[in-house]
Order: C-alpha cells, then sequence, then structure tokens
C-alpha cells in the first residue's frame, strides 16, 4: 500500500500548517494538478475522504472516535497504561476501517512535530496488528503540532495535545463540510537520534 506525505494550506487553519493524509484523500481533485507524486491511485472513498477533511480541520465528530492514546513527551511509544484503552476497541478496529491521527504538543519544529505525529499514529497501527487487526483497513494521518495549544507553557499543560486518534471511517453520523485545502508535496525533515521520530516517507 502505497502513502504520500503532503504539506497541506489550509484556508481555516494557521499558514504553514503541514500534514499527513490518508492515501486517496485528494484536495486536488477538481482538477488543479498534482500529478503522481501527490495522489494515490487508489479508487476514492467519499466517507474516509469527508472525515479525513474534518480531522484536517481539526473537526472529528466525537462520535466516530473510538479511542484516544495519549503519549510521553517528546515520546512515540505506547505506554502500557494506555495499551487498555487499544485493547479495549481492537474487537470494533477489526469490523470497520480507522483513520489513526497523530498530534503533537507545540514544543518544537513543525518539521520535527510532523514526523513524531506519525511515528505516534504508526505506533498505535502496529499495536492494533500484533492485535489482530488488518493494516490495509487503516490509514494513517499526521497533523504534528497545527491543533496544539500555542498556549501551553510547559510540558504538563501540553500534555492533551500529544495523542494518537482512532477514528471509524465507517461512523454513519453527519460529516459537516470541510474548508477547501491546497496540496504541495515536500519531504519531512530527517529524524534526529534517540527517542525521535523516524523520517515521513511513502510506504
Amino acid at each position: 500500500m502505497k502513502r504520500f506525505t503532503f504539506l497541506l494550506a489550509v484556508a481555516a487553519l494557521s499558514v504553514g500548517c503541514t500534514s499527513r493524509i490518508p492515501a486517496g484523500f485528494n484536495p486536488l481533485a477538481s482538477g488543479n494538478g498534482g500529478g503522481p507524486d501527490s495522489i494515490d491511485t487508489r479508487s476514492a472513498n467519499a466517507r474516509r475522504d469527508a472525515l479525513a477533511a474534518q480531522i484536517l480541520a481539526g473537526n472529528i465528530p466525537p462520535e466516530a472516535i473510538l479511542t484516544t492514546v495519549y503519549f510521553d513527551f517528546d515520546k512515540y511509544t505506547v505506554s502500557a497504561s494506555e495499551r487498555a484503552k487499544i485493547d479495549a476497541v481492537a474487537g470494533r478496529v477489526m469490523a470497520t476501517d480507522v483513520i489513526i491521527a497523530g498530534y503533537t504538543d507545540h514544543f518544537g519544529t513543525a518539521e520535527y512535530n510532523l514526523g513524531l505525529s506519525d511515528r505516534r499514529a504508526q505506533s498505535v497501527r502496529e499495536y492494533l496488528v500484533k492485535s489482530g487487526a488488518n493494516q490495509a483497513r487503516s490509514e494513517i494521518m499526521a497533523l504534528g503540532s497545527q491543533h496544539a495549544d500555542q498556549n501551553a507553557a510547559g510540558r504538563q499543560s501540553g500534555a492533551k495535545d500529544r495523542k494518537a486518534v482512532i477514528v471509524d471511517v465507517n461512523y454513519s453520523g453527519p460529516i459537516s463540510a470541510a474548508p477547501a485545502a491546497k496540496s504541495v508535496v515536500r519531504p519531512a525533515a530527517p529524524a534526529a537520534a534517540g527517542s525521535a521520530p523516524a523520517p515521513v516517507t511513502a510506504l
């Protein structure tokens, strides 16, 4: 399965926000270009794309969220205390398609946080796959720090932003329209050593 790294500028969000969005979600579908390096050629999934747009806009329908997994500062490994949350929804995940959206607090550069949020989402997916979930039924979104509380003054106050959210693509409730987005392909910065995330790459 191929996925690609995207830089998206969204009208409703601050300029320069970066995100990695699911394969198949194509904000340039109306015909503004993009080419083979910016879109996945799999068939469109309107429900998935609509939810991806809502995640990108920071407006996930609460009922679509299966669970939220939190992480320690500058870490992407799922802690023992958070594994129970994933275990509790593993059965539901196996019966549906999901988007796993990763986030960080605002500390660090945008590029570093994008990579860290990607690793957090991937870490949750890896745990789900080990629990029996089908990897092909999940997508990764990396939002970095674009939805983080910019007023958080320390590690503790930013803890709520260090997370990965598992979203049910087959959620059947209403999804409001999202603002138009513009996409440009750009690689994420390479990760540092230690607990730093791996670079965001096409899979």
